[in-house]
């Protein structure tokens, strides 16, 4: 939901501006953002992994597309499906755009989000599906059956990117009007906000990985089919309530999600999320070498409190040394770019 927000803002900004995008000019930077910091984890992988003669799949970003026992530096597969959102949605945004009036982006919104959902229960419904999700490797059946089929799937996916380019259309569209009517309705702001976190901690509450846990089939079904799009839709209420409502539920939220301590964490979330499986698994194999009397939620606890700090140092490193170097020549290419048009 997030990615859906922050790059149809910077497409809709630059399409409002200039009445288009430029695609290579877009890609490119979308390249130099992700690439080197990827490659590095890519490099460390194929010295520490299983199932290294599938890398080139990781640099095309299709490896979530490839059957799951396949596939190499597993969590990346949320990487590859951001990658296919960048390359599809630019093209779909333009031609949109181009044929922009109200009525239709909704009815194209409309439509893609019910498709999803559909998409989803079909899914669901042919591999026959249910809840508790096998969610552990080798402590259950069917936990490649569950990545397989929908966990990985961009077609499953989508519908998590939709309320947030759904949220940025307006936020650079109509951002005025909606800070006069987020003020003068804040009361049914502030409820709607509260209604969207207990969503939230609903979908995330229950318990859809415990075995033991007992779910109807319809119940169950519904559960499966909508939670992505019902959390997504509730954190998109709150993203929008937090931009445009500084008062009340929504103005703490805003002054807490703002708060500068945040910021560096955010700064090394993308490093992070690349090096911290090789730092954290090496910690726990080492814990277990040295150790393996002790119970494993005792491992998996010293793994993380040891882990934590140490991916963010870490990270702290890659983005230092690897990050910002190519961000900055980005930024170099641009003064160059506005320099030649000036000229």
């Amino acid at each position: 939901m997030i990615s859906g927000f922050l790059i149809s803002s910077i497409l809709m900004t630059e399409y409002r501006n200039s009445h288009t995008i430029r695609f290579g000019h877009f890609y490119k930077r979308r390249f130099m953002r992700l690439m080197p910091a990827y490659l590095l984890a890519m490099g460390l992988g194929l010295m520490a992994l299983p199932n290294g003669q599938y890398v080139w799949t990781n640099l095309l970003y299709i490896n979530n597309l490839f059957p799951a026992n396949t596939h190499f530096m597993p969590w990346t597969w949320s990487l590859a499906i951001e990658e296919q959102f960048y390359f599809l949605f630019p093209l779909l945004l333009l031609w949109v755009m181009r044929h922009r009036s109200p009525v239709r982006l909704l009815g194209v919104a409309a439509v893609a989000f019910l498709g999803s959902l559909l998409i989803r229960y079909l899914i669901i419904h042919y591999h026959e599906l249910s809840l508790p999700i096998c969610w552990y490797e080798n402590s259950c059946e069917g936990f490649f059956d569950v990545i397989d089929a929908i966990y990985v799937k961009p077609w499953a996916r989508f519908g998590s990117f939709l309320p947030g380019i759904f949220a940025a259309y307006f936020h650079v569209f109509y951002g005025e009007q909606l800070r006069v009517v987020f003020h003068r309705y804040r009361r049914l702001v502030g409820l709607l906000t509260l209604v969207s976190l207990i969503t939230v901690l609903f979908v995330l509450s229950v318990p859809v990985n415990n075995q033991q846990a007992y779910f109807s089939q319809f119940w169950g079904t519904l559960y499966y089919v909508g939670y992505r799009n019902l959390f997504t839709v509730a954190v998109g209420v709150i993203l929008l309530a937090t931009l445009y409502c500084n008062v009340g539920l929504s103005g703490f939220l805003a002054t807490c999600l703002s708060s500068r301590i945040l910021y560096p964490v955010g700064q090394l979330a993308y490093s992070t999320y690349l090096f911290h499986p090789f730092v954290i698994g090496g910690i726990y194999t080492g814990i277990f070498q040295m150790a393996p009397q002790l119970p494993t939620i005792q491992k998996i606890a010293l793994a993380t409190v040891i882990g934590v700090p140490m991916s963010l140092m870490v990270a702290g490193l890659v983005y230092l040394f690897v990050e910002r170097p190519f961000m900055n020549m980005r930024g170099r290419q641009r003064q160059v770019s506005q320099s030649l048009v000036e000229s």
